[in-house]
């Protein structure tokens, strides 16, 4: 293994070999549940019991059931195999998102692998998972808890140092719509007005950059991969302040003075809290460059856009994709012996352009590798080709919408690219190439002719 300098990616994970054996003793069928398939297309290498299954509230209705495949029958050799009616599971993006998951795996004869809806629920709630970053020992932002009812006058809760703030509702939001920048205490008053009856958390606005850092929790350790420069409420991708825009995965080198190794541990030390209250399964953690320190920001209790960028890094260190990691997590009470692993650090980077308003989406790019082309805009290149082997000058395209009528904020196409898409820094702007990207992809929408009244029950 190469030794782990500022020049590589540092991972942790399982043998790539030793966990596709132990996967195909425990299940014959991995069903992803998602609105787009880009996640286990990052699956590398190819397995054929993995597929993707186009189910997500974002999409609408469930689609008809489709005849059940064929299981294959358990390995003779294997006397912890569960049965052959366990051996089909599913896995969704965010199943605590709506029932549509629990209802398709329901519909399917699927074991649903999902966490406690109960722990999912504590650490995704961005006042209630702070017991738990306490319990965990990890540097939180500064913040003041504002109640639901008996509030004090707005500018008691807003101290005299902090220049600016960020409120939020506790509740978790999939798009950042629950997160709101306060440049003046003036703005706080209508912002409470806004959130009456709602107990929120108010916090500092720190200005560093936005990380993030994908791990798993299983039932004996935690295993921690990638650490990520988050990209959020960039202005030329999103309406949204607090949207989540694309990830960067970063090396040590990226981040001063030993902040990539303390992220890292802070992600261990959430995820041994997270599996004493329970918790199986990949989350994600969100942290802020504070200084010379970071700060965890909120817990992500599900999977994260990001994790296709980190399953790529993990292929070419030899491990096992988190997404296979999570399901061991969440079938076995051991995980098999993990390794720490070290590549040098390959510009891998994903943005998700937005709505800007509403407007009529035309088309949608059918998922595959495009490159710009001035005589057709957005040159076809190949259906399918893994992220680490994407030709130079090109990128993958994964529609997340629908024809029709779509809203400001509203995901349109997630971009994925072996390059860097942005410098690193607080809301940076969008490199070249991934703004004519951007403008490209914009080029689909149209604006709407319908009545304003129209639109909004649409």
């Amino acid at each position: 293994m190469r030794p782990a300098t500022a020049d590589t990616i540092a991972l942790e994970g399982v043998d790539a070999a030793e966990g596709l054996r132990t996967l195909e003793d425990l299940v014959d069928e991995v069903a992803f549940l998602d609105r787009s398939a880009f996640l286990p297309a990052s699956f590398q290498p190819a397995v054929p019991w993995l597929h993707h299954e186009p189910v997500s509230p974002l999409l609408g209705p469930l689609p008809p059931a489709r005849p059940a495949r064929p299981a294959r029958p358990a390995p003779p050799t294997s006397s912890a195999a569960p049965s052959v009616a366990e051996r089909a599971v599913a896995v969704a993006f965010a199943p605590e998102h709506g029932d549509h998951a629990h209802q398709w795996a329901a519909q399917h004869g699927h074991r649903l692998l999902a966490p406690s809806p109960a722990v999912t629920a504590r650490a995704a709630d961005k006042i209630d998972s702070l017991p738990l970053l306490a319990e965990a020992g990890v540097a939180v932002v500064d913040h003041v808890l504002i109640p639901a009812t008996g509030r004090q006058p707005a500018e008691t809760y807003w101290p005299a140092h902090w220049e600016r703030a960020v409120l939020q509702r506790r509740e978790n939001n999939l798009i950042g719509q629950g997160t709101v920048a306060l440049h003046e205490r003036a703005q706080l008053t209508a912002a409470l007005e806004r959130w009456r009856g709602r107990a929120l958390r108010l916090s500092r606005l720190v200005p560093g950059m936005s990380l993030t850092v994908s791990a798993c929790a299983a039932a004996d350790r935690t295993v921690v991969s990638a650490v990520s420069h988050q990209l959020v409420g960039l202005p030329e991708l999103t309406p949204g302040w607090g949207t989540h825009c694309g990830n960067q995965l970063l090396a040590p080198r990226d981040l001063p003075g030993g902040l990539y190794t303390r992220t890292r541990t802070c992600a261990r030390a959430v995820g041994d809290v997270l599996r004493r209250h329970g918790y199986r399964g990949v989350f994600g953690l969100d942290l802020l460059v504070d200084g010379d320190k970071v700060a965890v920001v909120e817990i992500n209790p599900r999977f994260q856009t990001v994790l296709s960028l980190v399953q790529a890094a993990e292929a070419r260190a030899g491990l096992l994709p988190s997404l296979g990691l999570h399901v061991l997590a969440c079938l076995l009470p051991t995980l098999p012996p993990t390794r720490s692993s070290a590549q040098l650090a390959t510009p891998l980077s994903q943005f998700l352009v937005h709505a800007l308003r509403t407007g009529r989406l035309a088309t949608v790019p059918a998922p595959g590798c495009y490159r710009l082309s001035a005589s057709c805009g957005l040159a076809h290149v190949s259906p399918a080709v893994a992220l680490n082997d994407l030709p130079a000058d090109t990128a993958l395209l994964w529609p997340h919408a629908l024809p029709g009528t779509v809203h400001a904020g509203d995901e349109l196409v997630l971009v994925q690219a072996r390059e860097r898409v942005c410098p690193l820094a607080t809301r940076p702007p969008l490199g070249a190439r991934a703004a004519a990207w951007t403008d490209r992809i914009r080029t689909l929408v149209r604006a709407d002719p319908r009545p304003a009244g129209e639109r909004r029950h649409a």
